[in-house]
Order: C-alpha cells, then structure tokens, then sequence
C-alpha cells in the first residue's frame, strides 16, 4: 500500500498561485518529451493542460502555495521526477441514511493515470490555475472546482450543499496531494457514471474497509487514509 500523510485543517483554505516556470535542462525536457509522446500512444485522452502543483501548506493562515505548470512533467514523473505534485480536491459526499452516515465511492476507469479499477472518494480531480493576474484562489472558488467535477463525473449538483475542508492528504511515492472537503447531503442521490467512473456505491466507514478487504477489490490509499479521521475526528454526524 502507499504510504499516505494526513494533515487535518481546521478552517476555509486559500491557494496562493506562483507562476514562475521551473528550470529545466535540456536533457530533462528531451526526456519528458519522450515518455510524454510513449504515454500519448497508449492512451489518446492525455492531453498537455495547465494543472496546480502543490508546494506547502501554512496551517497559521491556512493557505496553501500551488504553482500553475504544464500536466506534461507530471505525467511522465516516474521517468523524470522533477518534484511536481499534482494538487486536487475530493469530495467526501455524506449522507444519513437510518441514523447511519454513507459515503459515495466511485470506481475508477482502468484508462485513468493512477490507480485504475479501485474505489475512491467521489467526485476528484485537479484544481485549475486561475487566469492570469488573478493569484490567489478563494474557498468558494475551491468548492466551484469540485462542484464543476461532481457535474462532469457523476452528474451530481452540488452547488448548494453543505461543505468544510477536512485534510489535505499527501500521496508522496505518486506525486499528488488532495484536499479532502466533505459534503453533506439531506439524501442520497442517484449518480451517473462516465468515462472516468465505471461504477460508484454508497457505504459505510466499515464497509469501505471491508471492500478494499475483500479479494476482488481495492480502496485507493488516500481514501483508506481518510477513515480514521472520520471515524475519530472533526466530522460530527
């Protein structure tokens, strides 16, 4: 399993955007050029976009520093590791069902970059750099971005519902970091699936446990991180 660093936050978080391009040498970029074009081939959905890498994190101010950069270095990082960690925000939907808190879990594609055909947190995806001259991302900017994913990945609006930021949950040997936001809902709603999901399920901490247990299927380490936090932690149902 990878290992996992679970920072909890304790209130509404910021993003600070440096814009300034990491050096390279040419060696490096020929590199990159290379396993960029290898990746391409296998799958034609790769696609060379703006992401934000994740620096550091001031828990005093509760602001994050992210750099806005090409997805090209981080794709190829296991070829060319030039430190880049790909900065997300997941959504840790919630809702009770019978006095018993499920969450949404959704099953990812076997074409996606990481951890393709195991369960996760659902909806995730890349935080977008804003554009220029706008350097810092609000947290209802941040929300938007997860609102924009739980409307492409799962047909979900989220746009009204209940949110606060979790953790921030470090996936070191991959090269991303996520911040968790859980979402309450007042039921639980019908979801859809798409190129990215191939199926989703709503359960219980015990029984996500028990599905990455079980011998046909696994829980993706970041979502495994998360469950003694919300068993032991800040979420009250």
């Amino acid at each position: 399993m990878t290992a996992c660093r679970v920072e909890p936050v304790s209130g509404p978080i910021t993003i600070d955007v440096r814009r300034e391009m990491l050096a390279r040498t040419p060696e490096q970029e020929k590199a990159i050029e290379r396993a960029w074009q290898a990746l391409c081939a296998q799958n034609p959905r790769y696609f060379n976009g703006r992401i934000l890498s994740f620096e550091s994190f001031d828990a005093s101010t509760n602001t994050a520093v992210a750099r806005d950069v090409e997805y090209r270095p981080h794709a190829v990082r296991g070829t060319v590791d030039l430190g880049i960690a790909f900065f997300g925000v997941t959504g840790v939907l919630r809702s009770v069902e019978r006095g018993v808190p499920r969450f949404l879990l959704g099953k990812r594609a076997p074409t996606v970059h990481q951890y393709g055909d195991q369960w996760e947190f659902a909806p995730c995806g890349g935080i977008d750099p804003p554009p220029a001259g706008q350097e810092r991302l609000s947290p209802g900017q941040i929300f938007g971005e997860l609102v924009r994913e739980a409307s492409e990945e799962l047909g979900l609006d989220l746009s009204d519902a209940t949110t606060r930021p979790l953790a921030l949950v470090h996936d070191d040997p991959v090269g991303s970091t996520d911040l968790m936001l859980l979402v309450d809902l007042p039921a639980i709603p019908s979801t859809g699936t798409n190129w990215e999901y191939s199926a989703t399920r709503w359960l219980t901490l015990d029984e996500i446990a028990g599905l990455h247990a079980s011998p046909d299927e696994t829980v993706i380490p970041t979502t495994l991180a998360m469950l003694p936090l919300l068993r032991d932690g800040p979420p009250e149902v």
